[in-house]
């Protein structure tokens, strides 16, 4: 650092009033401070108008692999665009109060580019055998993309089917469920669930049935299993399910017929559990 004598570097006038404060002492001068990155040539203006496009776009039903393609940007990059904090941030939410949240699992709705992520949900498999009591027909990812987008956007409106998503706190995608068969008239609907995590599962179908019961005041939830299904069966128990009753020789599959099991659970059961 290089010393300058004031008198040749200072206004007279300013220096008289500089003489009132340190006359004799020797002085720092700092540096002006500079401008946040991209102030100066108007990038930080452009990628802020860029990302509002986006979360807009998004918002009114974009699919991330459109916007991937028109800015040019992967999907992590889009995720941290749409789901980033900030005090003007049109998506954010404060999870501290949220609702569809507990310490295990955040809930929201599911979109159409969630079939990337639905691992759970293994095609073709014993799994879907006993989720859907019939054997698919082949399917590849091309099929599977526009089977789960229509699935998603005809229940969209639905009032019969209320399709959601689980994620952990941190927002990565582990599976998700529906309630289905919403009859408002008698109270009554019936709930499907899956992840990649079993404790995740039922935090995230206990938020389910709380908003069945307590939000839509619907007082009870029946379901039914293939005899054999020891997965499901294990899990509906945890959340207090009762056996009610049994069909036999209810499905057939594979040359043979299966008895089907069934379950249910009333709200006044699942409140006593809270």
């Amino acid at each position: 650092m290089k010393y300058h004598k004031a008198a040749e570097r200072l206004p007279a006038q300013l220096l008289q009033q500089l003489q009132q404060y340190a006359a004799g002492e020797l002085l720092y001068v700092p540096a002006a401070q500079r401008k946040a990155w991209g102030e100066g040539t108007g990038a930080k203006a452009m990628y802020a108008r860029r990302n509002a496009e986006i979360r807009k776009a998004h918002k009114l039903g974009t699919a991330m692999d459109t916007l991937s393609e028109s800015y040019f940007l992967s999907d992590d990059a889009l995720r941290k665009i749409l789901y980033q904090k900030g005090d003007n941030h049109m998506n954010e939410i404060d999870y501290g109060k949220y609702y569809w949240q507990n310490e295990l699992v955040r809930v929201r709705r599911s979109r159409p580019e969630d079939w990337k992520q639905h691992k759970f949900d293994m095609y073709d498999s014993p799994w879907r055998f006993f989720t859907d009591y019939e054997q698919e027909l082949p399917m590849d990812e091309t099929l599977r993309q526009e089977g789960w987008e229509k699935y998603i956007n005809e229940n969209w409106d639905s009032e019969t089917r209320i399709c959601l998503a689980f994620e952990t706190p941190e927002g990565e995608y582990i599976g998700g469920g529906n309630l289905h068969g919403i009859d408002q008239r008698n109270g009554t609907f019936g709930l499907f669930f899956g992840s990649t995590e079993e404790n995740r599962a039922l935090a995230g179908a206990r938020l389910m049935l709380d908003y069945a019961f307590n939000e839509l005041r619907l007082h009870r939830c029946h379901t039914g299993f293939i005899a054999e299904d020891a997965v499901n069966i294990k899990l509906f128990e945890q959340l207090g399910f009762t056996k009610e009753g049994t069909r036999r020789q209810q499905v057939f599959h594979q040359g043979r017929f299966w008895d089907e099991v069934l379950y249910g659970l009333l709200a006044e059961e699942f409140n006593a559990t809270k």
